[in-house]
């Protein structure tokens, strides 16, 4: 039995498809989702979603932080931002993460400003890994 799996961003379904397997960033570490897996909520941190089909293929996308709901035939995962891994501009995803390291040395840990450069530069990390 496949998962049904729905990527969603405040904009659009960025990715639907059926799965035997995917592999997303938790708060508390990676996690995978199968088939009959029982019914999970967690967060989801800025990261590399992996979306593996029954033939193998796979397909790869870098998304933001959200959450992600998990039952025996489904994954929905809720999320900022999202985008395929192939298409990710590592120059600019290198510029971003110069910035927010360059925001989080000079910033109150402590403040407002500083949690959105952390972010930014988990974001511009895993965009960096794809």
């Amino acid at each position: 039995m496949p998962i049904a799996v729905e990527i969603v961003t405040p904009t659009q379904v960025a990715h639907k498809s059926v799965a035997k397997e995917v592999r997303a960033p938790g708060f508390f570490g990676e996690f995978g989702v199968l088939p009959d897996h029982v019914p999970f909520l967690t967060v989801v941190e800025p990261g590399l979603v992996v979306v593996t089909s029954d033939a193998g293929d796979r397909a790869v996308f870098v998304v933001g932080e959200g959450f992600a709901e998990a039952g025996p035939d489904r994954l929905v995962l809720l999320t900022s931002s999202c985008e395929e891994a192939s298409g990710v501009d590592k120059a600019a995803a290198r510029a971003a993460l110069d910035v927010a390291e360059k925001e989080l040395v000079t910033l109150d840990p402590n403040s407002g400003e500083w949690k959105t450069a952390e972010r930014k530069a988990k974001l511009a990390r895993a965009r960096l890994l794809a």
